[in-house]
């Protein structure tokens, strides 16, 4: 009889509280970021599976957002360390904006896979040529001032590069004589991998993005010696915001187009069928033949849906201004996510939660320094 009475009262105090008081406390807490996204094109449309009826939430799929950033970050690990890279190099004082460090992260990596014949008869200086495919993300470092960004690499391709005959001597190069050198070691479990992809969250600002000369054709009226008016084309060179990418990666580096390849990972899962939203930024193209500065791939894009997904965009509420009704309808969403985890619904990793709970932090600490 006791142990019957100490079972039930251990029952009710493990009992968890209502719905509608578990939304209170995750608003509170902020914990509603890590359940669903609370972006208002989002919350407005479903995913729907004409094949089976199913519906699944929206995302923005933006890497700053605390529920989209966590969980490209885990499909990116996961696609990163299906192409299984070898070595694990990081480059040092790349410079003070993406673009400078973009530009030396290609010289370095044109003459480490072009080597060299060395000089004259002797053959001076002689290099091999390593044929490497890399992904490469841009960190920002803490004391930014004084060392700028650098460069984190996972390298595949070869199974080690000496590291004071090539690396230090090419990097140094590639930076004029200005770079530290970080170090490079070999993969030895997937720790690198989580290293590397939990900075793809971080966002820049448009000055530590840099800018670059671009050509661009204005019209112009002009008036001829009769005084006859008429609009005449004329080039311009004008400063742009850089569209040097922070995130990058070699065709080569993974086995498989990436679309193919996140199909056959996460075929019938929310990951498989995310789309940009209004105002995401345009999709990477893809074509051969560009030289090795153009090679690279941008992970911000978004991969185009295969036509044959049975996935389909539906619109589930009207596009509204009232703020009023976009708190509403984010309430309805946290409860509809409540239910359906109390119901036996799909689980939260360990790796996203880790993910978001680094990105809130690393927020925090932003909006305390502005402060």
């Amino acid at each position: 009889m006791g142990k019957a009475i100490a079972i039930k009262a251990e029952k009710r105090r493990w009992e968890l509280p209502p719905i509608e008081q578990q939304a209170d406390m995750a608003e509170e807490m902020g914990i509603d970021t890590l359940l669903y996204c609370r972006n208002p094109w989002a919350i407005r449309h479903r995913f729907l599976n004409h094949e089976t009826g199913e519906e699944i939430r929206a995302r923005c799929n933006r890497w700053d957002c605390l529920y989209c950033g966590p969980r490209k970050v885990d499909l990116w690990r996961q696609l990163v360390k299906a192409s299984e890279p070898v070595l694990f190099l990081t480059l040092t004082k790349a410079g003070q904006t993406v673009e400078e460090a973009a530009r030396a992260l290609t010289t370095f990596m044109q003459a480490l896979r072009r080597g060299s014949k060395g000089r004259g008869r002797g053959h001076i200086g002689v290099r091999p040529a390593y044929p490497v495919e890399y992904f490469a993300v841009l960190e920002r470092h803490a004391n930014f001032a004084e060392n700028g960004f650098h460069w984190h690499l996972l390298i595949k391709g070869v199974d080690s590069i000496p590291y004071k005959e090539v690396i230090q001597p090419l990097w140094r190069s590639a930076r004029h004589g200005i770079a530290e050198i970080g170090h490079i070691e070999r993969i030895r479990n997937t720790r690198a991998i989580g290293y590397v992809t939990k900075y793809l969250t971080k966002a820049l600002t448009t000055g530590e993005k840099g800018t670059r000369q671009v050509e661009r054709e204005r019209k112009v009226l002009v008036q001829d010696d009769e005084g006859h008016s008429e609009y005449i084309t004329e080039t311009v060179m004008e400063q742009a915001t850089s569209k040097a990418h922070r995130i990058r990666y070699s065709r080569q580096f993974f086995p498989e187009r990436v679309a193919v390849m996140r199909m056959k990972l996460f075929e019938g899962m929310e990951e498989s069928i995310e789309q940009p939203v209004e105002g995401a930024e345009g999709i990477a193209e893809e074509e051969n033949g560009k030289p090795l500065e153009q090679e690279e791939e941008d992970i911000e894009e978004v991969e185009e849906v295969p036509a044959r997904s049975p996935w389909h965009l539906v619109e589930r509420y009207e596009f509204t201004n009232d703020i009023k009704e976009y708190r509403k309808r984010k309430r309805k969403t946290l409860l509809e996510v409540l239910e359906d985890l109390h119901s036996g619904g799909k689980q939260l990793s360990r790796r996203v939660i880790h993910v978001w709970a680094y990105q809130r932090n690393e927020r925090r600490s932003a909006d305390w320094q502005v402060a």
